[in-house]
């Protein structure tokens, strides 16, 4: 049972997403909060909102990072509450991320990476991830400029910051049980291995417009571009 009110949750949580920012432990203190507070979801949906049309435009994409980490919990119960009460709104939070200014622009490439592992994963049903593909493919590269209104040092902070994401990313999904045989570890990559198919080649088309859009990013933070 929740030892606080809905209130005081709300008004916690609020304070934490005014301190979030892009570092993964930020996220999953927020994502973890949420998640140990499911039965307040509604409450906590409403203020993320709430806090997200209040946000400066680039910080807008740490808090689809938390939404992410929340729809990706390994809390399967939580996560398909919050699914359910995510799913009304997704289209619309997808929308204030990336509005289409510059400093919406320099989130989309981000964006569509989170959106292609939402649709590997089937966390939302074909229509919803079509309406999402729809928004995002109006949008260009998502190539930044100076009015991105993001500064030197914030651009170079997120490049590091996406670079650890993208490392822990990587090393969660090679982690395996301690004591585990060879063999077993090897059948189980067996049988969750699919055929490679068209969600594979959009994935490979997002990693390689986000390795550009990076480049482009570090090229106009330097000058050089």
């Amino acid at each position: 049972m929740d030892e606080m009110d809905p209130f005081e949750a709300r008004l916690l949580f609020g304070n934490m997403l005014d301190n979030l920012t892009g570092a993964q432990p930020t996220i999953d203190r927020v994502s973890g909060f949420a998640i140990k507070h499911t039965s307040m979801a509604d409450d906590l949906l409403e203020c993320l909102a709430d806090k997200l049309e209040k946000m400066q435009i680039p910080p807008r994409l740490n808090v689809l990072f938390v939404v992410d980490a929340i729809l990706t919990s390994s809390n399967r119960s939580s996560s398909r509450i919050w699914g359910d009460l995510i799913k009304r709104s997704i289209v619309v939070t997808v929308k204030t991320v990336i509005p289409e200014t510059p400093g919406g622009d320099s989130n989309v490439p981000q964006v569509r990476k989170i959106v292609s592992g939402w649709r590997r994963k089937t966390l939302f049903d074909k229509d919803t991830m079509d309406r999402l593909d729809r928004l995002l493919e109006k949008r260009g590269d998502g190539a930044s400029s100076n009015d991105s209104g993001m500064k030197h040092q914030d651009i170079l902070k997120r490049i590091e910051e996406d670079r650890e994401r993208h490392k822990r990313h990587k090393e969660d999904v090679w982690i395996r049980p301690a004591g585990e045989k060879p063999e077993d570890e090897l059948d189980v990559y067996w049988e969750t291995a699919s055929d490679f198919n068209d969600a594979d080649w959009q994935e490979i088309r997002v990693e390689n417009e986000d390795y550009r859009h990076e480049r482009q990013v570090v090229d106009i933070a330097h000058g050089t571009l």
